[in-house]
Parts: structure tokens; C-alpha cells; sequence
């Protein structure tokens, strides 16, 4: 299967970055797929089917966008991608006060 990454910015996609690879079968009989995958984490927002008779010069950001779901699924991808990293970076942020409030009671004792 051959891909051709496309890059799409704001316009289409305000909240984050997308890469589209459109992935062309070795049976022209069958459908070929674009897989938006986000920039930053590699996470699969969608993969949409295209039809046989189509061409991957053809196929435009927008449509990819349009066939996965608009900028509403980009943005609930969004969402949750930050949702993911505010819980990581809290329970870092936690682990380190836990450590901190450790060695403070070491101290004490001495």
C-alpha cells in the first residue's frame, strides 16, 4: 500500500494538527482508505473508505475531514487528548509532593 501524508492547519482543523495518509489496495476493485491519524500523538481519530474510482490527487483534506466527522471530531479528539494529558501531568505533579511531604517527614524524625 502506498501512502501520501497530507498536513492539514488551522482552517480545517483549529484544534490540532492531522496527517492523512491515503492507503491505495493492490486490488483496484477494492476500496481504498485515508487514515487521519493526530500529529503529536500518532492516536487514529478516523478512517474513512473511498471509493475505487477515485484517484488520491482527487481526494482533498477537506473531504477526509468531512467523511470522519467535521471539526466536531476533531474536536472531541482534541478533548480527550487533553484530558489524557492533564491526568498525567496532575498525578506527576501529585507523586511529586507525595515525595517531597515523605522527605519532610524524614527530617523531622532526625
Amino acid at each position: 500500500m502506498a501512502t501520501a501524508p497530507l498536513r492539514i492547519s488551522a482552517p480545517l482543523s483549529p484544534y490540532r494538527d492531522c496527517n492523512i495518509a491515503i492507503m491505495e489496495p493492490e486490488d483496484p476493485a477494492s476500496l481504498a482508505r485515508a487514515m487521519c491519524t493526530d500529529a503529536e500523538t500518532s492516536l487514529i481519530i478516523g478512517s474513512p473508505s473511498i471509493s475505487s474510482g477515485r484517484r488520491t490527487g482527487d481526494i482533498t483534506p477537506e473531504e477526509v475531514i468531512r467523511m470522519i466527522g467535521g471539526t466536531y471530531r476533531l474536536a472531541s479528539i482534541a478533548i480527550d487528548i487533553g484530558t489524557e494529558e492533564l491526568t498525567r501531568q496532575t498525578r506527576r505533579i501529585s507523586d511529586e509532593l507525595r515525595m517531597r511531604r515523605r522527605l519532610w517527614r524524614r527530617r523531622k524524625r532526625l
